[in-house]
């Protein structure tokens, strides 16, 4: 039997009210269930052609300022402001453009990485590409605040080939006074490639936008690992991050989880 989703019956409506607490998140089961709300909230993606962007990592180029500005990031399993996170993306005739402007007081950084997949441990901007509603076949990437990216591709549920290379995908990444911008582009080609419809205006596919807003650990308690979905068994010499994680779509989930398709929304090419 597959894993699909089932909404929990939990902080339900106040029995002497009736009034609801809390919408219902959503838990993982083995039960063949599937209770998805997709969400329909859409960033317009500009079409662009005449756009002249310098990959550089700073997306200060005047024509930034014709990008859709989106900035609804939210905590989903926290109560607590979100730090401010700016999203745009452009399209011309060869790339889509995007960048995200993150404010950040304690960036996590790792010096020299083992590998790309060591980004699971910083701070990072991220992005997901979905061929359908089931997250069947979706593809990704994270951002570190250097503009090292980590790509890898994935099936639900979490069935991840992080040795897979989106192709021609270029990223950098620049700090900021407290924060950091990272910024990158994608041969429009590629889309085709992996089976997406070419990207033209009018043309909408499944997109997320997420954030891991860690912190470091100064508490001076004993290091403890822990293995979990976030870390893939993967350690440090020191003490792991604090982990928080932001995302402009709510997944409703009950834990931490970015790798379902309630976390995802559209990304439409306009003009």
């Amino acid at each position: 039997m597959s894993w699909m989703f089932v909404y929990a019956l939990i902080l339900a409506a106040d029995p002497s009210t009736g009034r609801v607490q809390d919408p219902p998140r959503i838990k993982l089961a083995d039960d063949g269930v599937s209770a998805r709300r997709l969400s329909d909230w859409t960033y317009p993606a500009r079409w662009l052609p005449s756009a002249r962007i310098e990959l550089d990592g700073r997306a200060d180029e005047a024509d930034w300022n014709q990008a859709a500005v989106e900035r609804r990031f939210t905590f989903p399993w926290k109560q607590a402001p979100a730090p401010a996170t700016e999203f745009r993306t452009l399209c011309t005739e060869e790339f889509l453009y995007f960048t995200f402007r993150v404010h950040d007081e304690d960036i996590v950084v790792l010096e020299q990485l083992r590998d790309e997949e060591d980004a699971v441990f910083e701070d990072r901007a991220e992005m997901y590409f979905a061929r359908d509603d089931r997250m069947a076949d979706y593809f990704c990437f994270e951002v570190d605040s250097r503009g090292r990216a980590f790509d890898y591709r994935g099936a639900f549920y979490r069935q991840l080939d992080p040795t897979w290379n989106w192709p021609g995908l270029e990223t950098k990444g620049s700090a900021l006074q407290q924060g950091y911008v990272v910024e990158g582009r994608i041969p429009l080609a590629s889309f085709p490639a992996l089976g997406f419809p070419a990207l033209r205006p009018g043309v909408k596919i499944r997109c997320g936008l997420f954030r891991a807003e860690f912190s470091h650990d100064r508490s001076g308690k004993p290091v403890v690992q822990r293995d979990s979905i976030h870390n893939r068994g993967r350690r440090l010499d020191g003490p792991p991050p604090i982990e928080e994680w932001m995302a402009w779509v709510d997944p409703k989930t009950e834990e931490p989880d970015f790798h379902v398709p309630t976390s995802l929304g559209w990304l439409e090419i306009v003009q």
